[in-house]
């Protein structure tokens, strides 16, 4: 029984690491720490050379536009966590019109 359920979760994680896996380029969610503002994480996707999306449920997670490969690194350099495909975990609470 053991050996099944191991095969299960180990199963279960890649595909949640396949589905939220951020892109290359283009949307993505960017999280910051917790105690980042919202106009400090929208700072800091704008100078890494990303455009702004959407606000996300939290104030320290941001929907940007990558419009090329190198915005991951230069978004993390200036106190980004990390990136995450903008699906689900993203959905904005009503734009920024």
């Amino acid at each position: 029984m053991l050996p099944a359920a191991a095969v299960a979760l180990f199963t279960l994680i890649i595909a949640a690491i396949a589905v939220h896996a951020p892109p290359k380029a283009g949307e993505m969610g960017v999280v910051f720490a917790p105690w980042t503002s919202q106009g400090e994480a929208m700072g800091a996707v704008v100078a890494a050379g990303g455009r702004i999306v959407d606000s996300s449920r939290l104030s320290n997670v941001i929907v940007a536009y990558g419009l090329d490969e190198g915005f991951g690194e230069r978004v993390r350099e200036r106190g980004a966590w990390f990136t995450v495909a903008a699906i689900g975990l993203c959905a904005g609470v009503g734009g920024l019109s």
